[in-house]
């Protein structure tokens, strides 16, 4: 499990973070799309991994419908607080939170869980959601391979039942974008990646102006994971290009 030191300013910021994340029309849109993306479907289980302060899970919610289920995992307990508060105040019946580490999905075997959805460690995942989050992990790779394996093996024991669909995975994240406008706007893009950057965020212990090569190389192996995985995976652009989002269908084990 990632460590207090780790968790402590994603939980002291988490006020900031639900307003940009749930009040920013711009980061709301992209948000839409992102999920319009993933596609999931009625009835479907869709877990979210590094769910934050739950600003999506009202959209997955959407998708999803009454008899679906959708479940959010995060390593910040402030971030979880505000998840939970959004939760109860809409009453929603069937979206849930714990704490746990996404690199280690506590589904369907368990592993790295603190709180409370051993109930759910039985469900066949049908899909998989990640937004800006898989830059923050050393190995991107491992975790986009585990991802796509939770949701190709669901069923594989008792055979996937017809009506289910294939499963199906997306991330979201950052890079510096190749767009000519987002060309421009890259020098001021790496100086706040640099400035938000914790000091050893490169496993190497490179220095922290080194942060945004760190992000691009992360970005690359977790969308070519995806692509590696899944083929019918497409990659889309938003927010001149800084944004990347790439979804597919992952193919059987």
């Amino acid at each position: 499990m990632i460590g207090p030191a780790t968790t402590a300013p994603y939980t002291r910021h988490a006020g900031l973070y639900d307003r940009i994340a749930a009040d920013t029309p711009l980061v709301g849109g992209l948000r839409r799309r992102i999920v319009d993306v993933l596609d999931p479907g009625r009835g479907d289980v869709v877990v979210e991994m590094g769910c934050g302060t739950g600003a999506n899970l009202s959209l997955l919610r959407e998708r999803a419908g009454p008899g679906g289920t959708v479940i959010g995992l995060d390593v910040s307990a402030g971030m979880l607080d505000r998840a939970r508060g959004r939760i109860e105040r809409a009453g929603w019946r069937n979206v849930h939170v714990a704490r746990a580490d996404a690199r280690r999905p506590p589904m369907p075997a368990g592993t790295d869980i603190d709180d409370g959805i051993e109930e759910f460690r039985s469900l066949e995942v049908d899909a998989v959601l990640a937004t800006f989050l898989t830059g923050t992990f050393e190995d991107p790779t491992s975790a986009v391979d585990g991802w796509c394996r939770l949701v190709a093996d669901a069923g594989t024991e008792t055979k996937r039942p017809r009506h289910r669909r294939p499963g199906r995975v997306c991330i979201a994240g950052l890079a510096r974008s190749t767009r000519p406008l987002g060309r421009l706007l890259n020098p001021a893009f790496a100086g706040i990646v640099r400035a938000v950057a914790p000091a050893g965020w490169d496993d190497r212990g490179a220095r922290k102006r080194r942060a945004v090569e760190v992000l691009d190389a992360r970005a690359l192996a977790a969308h070519r994971g995806i692509h590696e995985r899944c083929s019918d995976a497409t990659t889309t652009r938003e927010i001149a290009g800084f944004a990347r989002v790439t979804a597919g269908t992952v193919d059987p084990s």
